[in-house]
């Protein structure tokens, strides 16, 4: 969904009018930034960006006029940890209105989030400046899109006068419908991330810290396994990540003590033992490429040697291969079908 140049929309209960619009696109990811105006004649900026699930969301901003060092991977401002979510270079698709701005022309952006991810800073490193701003997601209920105000007043008179369908409704959905449909659509979202995994998956990981490469200044993340050993670690996350793992690894053919490796498309993970505890660290595989270093440098050698090695695991892809056919039996049976991610 677009807006468009004058449309209006309220957020809070304050109302706001479109003026500007720039559509940006990195690979085949598209979002779209509107500049848009309150009645105190304050200028803020709409990010609209459609998710894997189609759900739109929603992030306000307003200018930031701090110092930012784009070099650094984490900062603090007034007591907030920031840390780098994203980094990429994105080019203009489309706009409207007197955005500043050619077609194709391209800026470097960067993304840094608090660690409860509820308060983000972004950068647009364009050719001839640099873009600051603070902000926050919006829920979609705070959010109301329409053309004039008397279309809100009508819905929520409609709203009120039909209160008491609505609430049988929900009985009706609750207790009925509900249930059933999420036996239909579960298993329907496929996670293909490890590091998504591993983020939600409290439980059983503990985020120890990121490790950063010095080239290129990406970073992977490194993790605390709750099991005893590397192979229930690894067994875990080809389960939690059924049709994401495209390679499993061995570090060593004799042995697993040197460690196993995991590969999804875009991402490489290494399991390993070090005083006892296993430690998992993940990357993009840009990460691996450009001699990124490890948490424990003296797993280094077998953490590259497995990147780069053709030898597969003949008994983590078997468990691979039954753990995916088991994950697509159980959505085919339910009615569900593929998804896939960014």
């Amino acid at each position: 969904m677009r807006l468009k140049k004058g449309q209006i929309l309220y957020i809070d209960n304050q109302k706001y009018t479109v003026l500007n619009m720039i559509e940006f696109q990195e690979t085949t990811w598209i979002w779209q930034e509107y500049e848009i105006l309150n009645e105190k004649n304050e200028h803020k900026w709409l990010v609209m960006e459609e998710e894997e699930n189609k759900k739109v969301q929603y992030t306000i901003f307003e200018k930031y006029r701090g110092n930012i060092d784009t070099n650094d991977i984490e900062f603090t401002i007034e007591d907030k940890s920031y840390e780098l979510y994203e980094k990429g270079t994105a080019s203009v698709k489309d706009y409207f209105g007197n955005a500043d701005v050619d077609k194709f022309e391209t800026c470097v952006y960067y993304e840094y989030r608090t660690k409860d991810k509820t308060e983000i800073i972004a950068i647009e490193k364009w050719q001839d400046e640099t873009e600051k701003s603070i902000g926050y997601n919006i829920p979609h209920e705070k959010i109301q899109i329409t053309e004039e105000y008397d279309k809100i007043k009508i819905n929520n008179s409609i709203k009120k006068n039909k209160m008491g369908n609505i609430f049988c409704f929900i009985f009706v959905l609750l207790f009925f419908i509900l249930p059933i449909m999420l036996s239909l659509f579960s298993g329907l979202f496929v996670n293909k991330s490890i590091q998504k995994y591993l983020e939600k998956a409290t439980t059983k990981y503990t985020y120890i810290t990121s490790v950063t490469n010095n080239t290129n200044k990406k970073k992977a993340k490194v993790y605390e396994s709750s099991f005893s050993d590397i192979d229930g670690t690894v067994k875990d996350i080809i389960d939690g990540v059924p049709e994401g793992i495209t390679d499993t690894i061995d570090a060593n053919p004799d042995t697993e003590a040197d460690g196993i490796g995991l590969q999804t498309n875009n991402e490489y993970a290494y399991i390993y033992q070090e005083n006892g505890k296993i430690y998992v660290q993940v990357s993009s595989k840009d990460y691996v490429k450009s001699s990124g270093t490890m948490y424990h440098s003296r797993h280094h050698h077998y953490y590259h040697n497995t990147y780069n090695s053709i030898r597969r695991s003949t008994k983590y892809s078997n468990y691979a291969t039954s753990a995916r056919q088991r994950s697509v039996n159980s959505r085919t049976s339910s009615g569900g079908g593929t998804s896939s991610g960014k």
